[in-house]
C-alpha cells in the first residue's frame, strides 16, 4: 500500500496554511483510498509539551489512516548549486508519496544540491518545492507543475505569484527565481540568479 506525507509548517506553535493542508489531505485520501472517515488535521495534531516558538516541520504519514505524526526542528537549507534536469515524460507525482526515490537519484545523478526539473520541455518543480520566477515586476509560477504544493496555491490565491506556462527558452525572459513549499515562503525563501541555470 502507499504511503504520503504531509509537511506542515509550525511556527510560534500555530500550523501555518493548515486549510491548504487539509484540503490535500482529504482529496488523497479521497482519491486512493474507498469508504474513508473525515480525519481533522487541526484535532489529531497535538503539540508536545516542550515545543519552543522555533519553527518545525510537522510530518504526517499516512495512508487510509494516519502512521504518525512526528515534530523534527527545521531551518532552511542554503543551496549553492542548481541545475536543470530532464525527467522522463512518464513521471507522475499527482500526490505528496512518502517514497520519492526518483526524487533522490536524480540528485545523485546530477550531482548538485537541487534541481529544476523539466518535462517535456517545460519547467515544472524543484525536487522538494515548487518554483518561482521573477522578471523584474512579478513572480510566476510554472502552469507545468508536477505537484500543487500548498504555499503555491496560497500565493497564487493571494494573487502574490501567477501561473504561466515556461519553457526552458522562457528562462532568460527573467532575472531570478526562488524555491517555495510548505516550510518556505516568498519571503523566506533563497532568491537565485537565472544565470545559475545556463
Amino acid at each position: 500500500m502507499f504511503q504520503f506525507i504531509e509537511s506542515i509548517c509550525c511556527v510560534n506553535k500555530e500550523l501555518r496554511n493548515l486549510d491548504y493542508h487539509q484540503a490535500r489531505f482529504d482529496r488523497t485520501r479521497s482519491d486512493n483510498f474507498n469508504d474513508i472517515q473525515p480525519i481533522l488535521l487541526k484535532e489529531i495534531i497535538q503539540f508536545p509539551t516542550d515545543l519552543s516558538d522555533e519553527k518545525y516541520k510537522v510530518r504526517i504519514v499516512y495512508d487510509r489512516e494516519i502512521q504518525r505524526i512526528e515534530f523534527q526542528p527545521y531551518q532552511i537549507k542554503p543551496i549553492n548549486s542548481i541545475k536543470l534536469f530532464e525527467i522522463d515524460p512518464k513521471i507522475n507525482y499527482t500526490y505528496k508519496y512518502v517514497d520519492r526515490w526518483f526524487f533522490e537519484e536524480y540528485i545523485k545523478e546530477a550531482q548538485t544540491d537541487d534541481l529544476v526539473l523539466v518535462k517535456s520541455n517545460y519547467i515544472t518543480d524543484c525536487t522538494y518545492s515548487n518554483i518561482v520566477f521573477f522578471d523584474g515586476e512579478n513572480w510566476f509560477t510554472p502552469r507545468a507543475v508536477l505537484l500543487k504544493g500548498t504555499m503555491r496555491e496560497s500565493l497564487l490565491n493571494e494573487e502574490k505569484i501567477k501561473e504561466k506556462n515556461i519553457k526552458v527558452s522562457d528562462l532568460a525572459n527573467f532575472q531570478s527565481f526562488k524555491r517555495i513549499n510548505a516550510m518556505m515562503n516568498l519571503e523566506e525563501s533563497q532568491g537565485v540568479s537565472i544565470l545559475e541555470l545556463f
